[in-house]
């Protein structure tokens, strides 16, 4: 499907480590494709571009996601696996966040999927960090980190709080919800780490099924050499897309990541949905199971609900517990879930003018150079004279990335 996050592996260490090229410094010429030109020059407008010339490429829904783009990003989000749509009259709702601390008390190891087209989801993952710290839950480990060891990689593990967030790390960190619930995480004095399979543990044109059953066992062994073992009393916060949570076998037999931890390690671990169960709403269909969960409890905050049979989406997902987020409609043009975030603040920006082409506007932390990955953005069409942003505490730069460069504005503070 298109680019995706592995494809892009090689390229993004590339990144890293091209000769002459330093991090922070663009390369000289504008790159020929969107992906390509948002991974070596932080220039996301050919994003849209490309979306506008084939908005029913589904290939490009991911990267939809990192301008802001529900409608596309999650044109086809709530296609999940099929599960008992049936809602006993004793089911209840639970806050989504504190039965997921109650559950974790006891263990090592929680592990938090998405589904990759939504930002929403990197957002709930700011919301675990920050609820399972004071457990004592210290490492988060992503898939999405890149594991390339060698000269010149970039590592993650070298990331500290206040330091500029590299964008080679990763692929999804170029969403700037999930870039800030990395310095987040990292802030509140989380370590990172990578687990994802190496490019050395590949079998070149394997697709599949077979691509399946060697990228878990990988993933699950990298896990134990790079997490557990060298901090053998952490408790560590994975996030993951998917299906690679699944604790049971999937309708092929084939055994995920989770699972392959469980039986290699004998680390159980509680194991967090949300990618089949949303809210992908209003700009994305809900599957039928988030639908009658939605219209029983009418919830304003993210929800867990109880049957009499369990879990209610959980055993479909072949995890723990099932994350259910309210619809929260649209404010000033921007997601209802951001403008909700109370760790954030609402800026209005005036916007010059007068312009003839679509601009995106962006907030730079001021400690990192140009080549960043934004605060938070928003696409403006021509004409419009405001932007509303939703930022953290802290110190920014304002800028335009317009089709002839970034063009600096001012500099605030939130």
């Amino acid at each position: 499907m298109g680019v995706t996050r592995r494809d892009m592996a090689a390229g993004l260490a590339a990144a890293g480590a091209l000769p002459g090229l330093a991090w922070g410094q663009a390369p000289q010429a504008p790159a020929p494709s969107p992906s390509t030109s948002l991974f070596l020059s932080g220039r996301y407008l050919p994003i849209r571009k490309a979306i506008q010339a084939t908005p029913d490429d589904p290939s490009l829904q991911q990267l939809a996601s990192f301008i802001g783009d529900e409608t596309v990003a999650l044109a086809s989000a709530g296609k999940g696996p099929p599960d008992d749509l049936s809602l006993d009259s004793e089911a209840t709702a639970q806050d989504a966040v504190a039965a997921i601390v109650e559950a974790a008390r006891d263990r090592r190891v929680v592990m938090l999927n998405e589904a990759h087209v939504a930002s929403r989801h990197r957002w709930f993952l700011a919301c675990l960090l920050r609820a399972l710290r004071p457990l004592g839950f210290e490492i988060l480990a992503a898939e999405d980190f890149l594991n390339a060891p060698g000269p010149g990689a970039p590592d993650v593990r070298t990331y500290k709080a206040g330091a500029a967030l590299n964008p080679s790390f990763g692929y999804y960190l170029h969403d700037p919800v999930y870039g800030e619930a990395v310095r987040e995480a990292a802030e509140l004095g989380y370590r990172l780490a990578p687990y994802e399979q190496r490019q050395d543990q590949r079998q070149k044109g394997e697709t599949g099924a077979a691509a399946i059953a060697r990228r878990e066992p990988a993933q699950a062994e990298n896990f134990i050499a790079n997490v557990l073992t060298p901090n053998p009393n952490a408790r560590v916060l994975v996030h993951c897309g998917y299906a690679h949570l699944r604790k049971t076998p999937d309708h092929r037999g084939l055994l995920w990541f989770a699972a392959q931890l469980r039986d290699k390690a004998g680390v159980d671990p509680l194991c967090v949905s949300q990618a089949y169960t949303g809210s992908f709403g209003p700009h994305g269909p809900d599957p039928a199971l988030t639908r009658v969960v939605l219209e029983r409890f009418k919830p304003a905050d993210s929800i867990v609900v109880r049957g009499a049979e369990g879990w209610v989406g959980a055993r479909a997902a072949g995890a723990d517990l099932a994350v259910f987020h309210p619809p929260l409609a649209d404010v000033a043009g921007r997601p209802g879930w951001l403008a909700a975030e109370p760790m954030r603040r609402r800026l209005e920006v005036a916007v010059p003018g007068p312009r003839d082409a679509t601009v995106i506007l962006q907030a730079i932390h001021a400690i990192e150079p140009d080549l960043a990955i934004p605060a938070d953005q928003q696409v403006l069409a021509p004409g419009a004279a405001s932007a509303t942003l939703f930022l953290r505490p802290g110190d920014y730069r304002l800028r335009l990335e317009t089709d002839a460069g970034l063009v600096p504005l001012r500099t605030v503070t939130v």
